[in-house]
């Protein structure tokens, strides 16, 4: 494939750190984005902005820098993205507002901002991070679950949508993963889980029974195959990658052999 230009979100930690490094080493033209410059320092990329999805003027500022600097971007990766935990019951509206506001939201105005460059040169790749979790619900996880059903349903629509003016999109769909992703998830958390007389009190502790005990695939190990991916000639509609065979498994299986298996994991 040809040298590309790259525009990451979410590159302060795990695989958009990852990814950054790898696809620089690579020969492409990295522009990585986070939140604060704080967050950029330690990051390998060709350039570095700072990015906030869920603010407009952020992205507007930032779209301004890069057609400024590179004319356009070729490949779009949507990597930025965080979970909450808790029972459907318990979790605040105002923290499942702010996970859409990044994980969906974010998504579709980064989409809205270079898709009219990408039209114009009738040319390019939007390659979202989705997760497994985007296939099948978990008990404590159905906010999360529900952004990522999100993006498979933005992604859906974005293949016909672009393809006349030759534009590919795609999700990667990770399993668990080694980062910091669900230290954040635990923290946004922590009150919910650590209430004991919460009705849910015993789900949450199988709940993280389960976490601790699952395996985590290496970061770096999950952005080399995103990178190839990114690579290819042609993208399919999505990909799993890093995913477990008991994920996989679940992913296909009919709702009632799902409900019983989790009945059985969560001691329900």
């Amino acid at each position: 494939m040809n040298k590309q230009i790259y525009l990451i979100t979410g590159c302060s930690t795990g695989i958009g750190k990852s990814l950054c490094g790898q696809a620089y080493r690579n020969g492409h033209t990295v522009i990585a984005t986070a939140r604060s410059e704080k967050a950029l320092e330690q990051i390998t990329a060709t350039y570095k902005i700072c990015l906030d999805v869920t603010k407009p003027e952020s992205i507007t500022s930032a779209q301004q820098q890069i057609y400024d600097t590179c004319g356009g971007v070729d490949i779009l990766i949507n990597n930025a993205g965080y979970a909450i935990r808790g029972a459907m019951e318990e979790v605040s509206l105002s923290d499942v507002r702010n996970l859409f506001d990044v994980n969906v939201f974010g998504v579709i105005r980064m989409l809205q901002a270079f898709l009219p460059g990408m039209r114009k040169a009738r040319s390019g790749r939007i390659i979202t991070i989705g997760s497994i979790s985007g296939r099948f619900s978990q008990p404590v996880n159905g906010t999360y679950c529900a952004s990522k059903f999100a993006v498979e349903a933005i992604h859906d629509a974005l293949r016909t949508e672009l393809k006349e003016f030759n534009i590919e999109s795609c999700v990667i769909e990770p399993g668990p993963v080694k980062t910091e992703f669900e230290h954040k998830a635990e923290s946004v958390s922590l009150n919910l889980f650590k209430n004991q007389s919460s009705p849910y009190s015993g789900l949450y502790k199988a709940h993280e029974q389960m976490k601790n005990s699952q395996h985590e695939a290496d970061a770096e190990a999950i952005a080399e195959q995103i990178l190839a991916i990114s690579e290819k000639k042609h993208l399919k509609a999505r990909y799993m990658v890093g995913v477990p065979a008991i994920s996989r498994l679940l992913a296909g299986a009919p709702d009632a052999v799902r409900e019983y298996i989790f009945s059985k994991r969560y001691n329900r």
